[in-house]
């Protein structure tokens, strides 16, 4: 059997990267397809906590990015925090250890805004970006927050001016809908972290203002659907690379959709074309060595749009499964993306070719968390119903 699949695989190498992608293979055939055909929670378990107890500093809620830094960071303590929650070691915690560490992500928080600044990351990118840095970091923090039990000791008041629908309006219309959106156009990634702490506003402080504009948006993104793609912008679906930006973009905006259970129109065409979207090697990306945001992108819509009865999504899960999988490294640790290095906004949070890292753990772990707990009708993995990270 894994002679046939090695065989399958091997047709797909080119001479000029033969090595990089039988690295690939191997990765697949030792850490991938036996990983996922016999899937062992508790290994599993035990591997990641490894890893995550590696990056940790001083104090059981300070941590680094990766073996080769040194340097403590919020971001890294984030993913930690939800890595030890998904594994259930979270409620290990005395009360009082939790509040400690929601005191550390305090001492990071301003009140003007609510979001959150770590001095040691603070850089040209932190301050105005939303692929990374204080707005995107926002969406982590309150599940990290949620994990403890706790809520920020500031409301994040950084989405009120979305509160004048009118200058709402005038901003989404500066967007071109009629165009392909490449990845140097980040409104997807913008949309999410607005929609999410709108979501988080509503919900957990009661605002009803947030709620309002959510209905603003919904309705006006509603109305610049692709009929075509069922998603958003224009699209050559028989260009790789654009479907696949495409599912991108739509996931960063359909996982507030799927948060409020709200209709998605033309979800079998969105399932149709995100099927597309995989390699041959299982991933969902145009490379072979798929990231760990192309994976998770087009696994959320596969998971959230496919009917359960439809083999095609479970087979592609399946294959995916086994995929992400192969990105473990032997210290328990993922990779962002086969052979190649991670810079991830800034010095401290970069990782070396084929290094473990904590976004990266956190990221690919939390898809095969959902892949698993799809098949296992939710019974394995902890995962939080919070705004941007589960419905």
């Amino acid at each position: 059997m894994l002679k046939m699949v090695l065989n399958k695989i091997k047709r797909i190498i080119t001479f000029e990267n033969k090595k990089e992608y039988e690295f690939l293979i191997a990765n697949i055939l030792h850490n991938g397809i036996s990983n996922a055909l016999y899937f062992d929670y508790e290994r599993m378990k035990r591997r990641c906590i490894s890893f995550v107890n590696s990056m940790r500093l001083e104090t059981f809620y300070k941590y680094k990015f990766a073996p080769s830094q040194k340097k403590e960071n919020i971001y890294s303590s984030v993913y930690a925090c939800l890595l030890l929650d998904m594994y259930g070691e979270i409620e290990n915690l005395s009360e009082s250890q939790k509040e400690e560490w929601a005191e550390y992500f305090d001492s990071f928080q301003r009140e003007d805004d609510g979001l959150w600044y770590d001095k040691n990351l603070l850089n040209q990118y932190y301050y105005d970006s939303d692929w990374w840095g204080a707005r995107h970091l926002a969406v982590h923090i309150i599940v990290a927050y949620a994990a403890l039990g706790r809520k920020p000791k500031y409301k994040i008041r950084s989405v009120e001016k979305y509160y004048d629908l009118n200058y709402t309006k005038s901003w989404l219309d500066r967007v071109n809908w009629n165009e392909f959106f490449g990845h140097n156009n980040d409104i997807d990634n913008k949309l999410m972290n607005i929609m999410s702490i709108l979501q988080y506003n509503r919900d957990f402080y009661g605002d009803e203002n947030a709620n309002r504009t959510l209905e603003f948006i919904y309705n006006y993104l509603d109305s610049k659907t692709n009929p075509i793609t069922g998603m958003w912008g224009k699209c050559n679906i028989e260009d790789p690379y654009q479907l696949s930006r495409t599912a991108q973009f739509a996931y960063h905006i359909l996982m507030a959709y799927f948060y409020d259970k709200r209709e998605i129109k033309y979800k079998e065409r969105i399932v149709e074309l995100t099927l597309r979207t995989q390699n041959k090697l299982g991933g969902y990306g145009v490379k072979l060595n798929s990231s760990a945001c192309e994976d998770m992108d087009s696994i959320e819509l596969l998971l959230h749009l496919g009917r359960k009865d439809d083999n095609r999504v479970q087979d592609s899960l399946k294959k995916a499964l086994a995929w992400v999988l192969s990105n473990q490294n032997e210290d328990g640790g993922f990779v962002f993306r086969r052979n190649e290095p991670l810079w991830y906004g800034h010095t401290i949070m970069s990782s070396q070719k084929n290094e473990s890292n904590m976004f990266a753990t956190w990221f690919r772990t939390l898809s095969i968390a959902k892949i698993v707990n799809y098949f296992e009708n939710n019974s394995v993995y902890n995962i939080k119903k919070i705004p941007g990270y589960y419905s």
